[in-house]
């Protein structure tokens, strides 16, 4: 039987709200340059989301709805596309 403590409308609560901290500070100037501070102390944990958000801007596709164009044969067969 499962405890009420461990049900999963418990573990979405506690999801919900993250404790959030500011890491990193990216800047850049005039002339293209990039500038990343980070504590020294946690340089692991910094490198390690400098590279989990490259990954996601690098993967990250437009949601485009890219209709299917006519083709001849489907018009004579009679085909729809839907």
């Amino acid at each position: 039987m499962q405890r009420a403590e461990t049900s999963t409308l418990d573990a979405q609560k506690k999801t919900e709200n993250p404790k959030i901290i500011k890491l990193l500070d990216i800047s850049v100037d005039e002339n293209q340059m990039i500038y990343v501070n980070w504590p020294t102390e946690k340089k692991d944990l910094c490198l390690t989301a400098l590279c989990e958000s490259l990954k996601l801007v690098s993967t990250y596709q437009k949601s485009e709805i890219i209709k299917p164009k006519p083709n001849i044969i489907d018009f004579i067969t009679g085909k729809k596309n839907a």
